[in-house]
């Protein structure tokens, strides 16, 4: 009998374990999004480059976040609307796995899959023709 409950208690243990390293794998995601606001405000913010599309229309941001003594944050990249006073980089944000390395003559922003570590796998499957906060993007090879 004892036996039992130090194996049903053995297994509830395990599974107590297994989720609570669940949690704290999502936690970590959490904190990352707490801890980095995408916002030109955002004090800790450094902008590596901007560039205003051909119609003046759109800019984009290539930023990352100084974390203080852990270093600095991987590199971001989002697309808003130039003509508004607007400071939410979220709201174009460039899904991770893709970089924006420039413009072309048509206002349409140019992409290209962007892995800058062997662990990182691209995230989402952008297409040529996708929309992102307005302006219309080309994946490029």
């Amino acid at each position: 009998m004892k036996k039992w409950i130090l194996i049903i208690v053995g297994i509830i243990l395990i599974g107590i374990i297994g989720i609570g390293i669940k949690i704290n794998s999502d936690l970590d995601d959490v904190v990352e999004a707490f801890n980095s606001e995408h916002s030109l405000k955002e004090p800790n913010l450094i902008i590596l480059s901007d560039s205003i599309s051909p119609n003046k229309k759109y800019k984009y941001y290539e930023y990352q976040f100084d974390k203080g003594g852990l270093g600095f944050s991987r590199i971001f990249w989002s697309v808003i609307e130039n003509d508004k006073i607007e400071n939410d980089l979220g709201k174009g944000l460039i899904p991770q796995g893709f970089k924006i390395i420039g413009w072309n003559e048509k206002n349409e922003l140019l992409l290209r899959e962007w892995n800058p570590t062997s662990e990182l796998k691209t995230v989402s499957e952008l297409q040529s023709g996708t929309i992102i906060n307005g302006m219309k993007i080309n994946v490029v090879e």
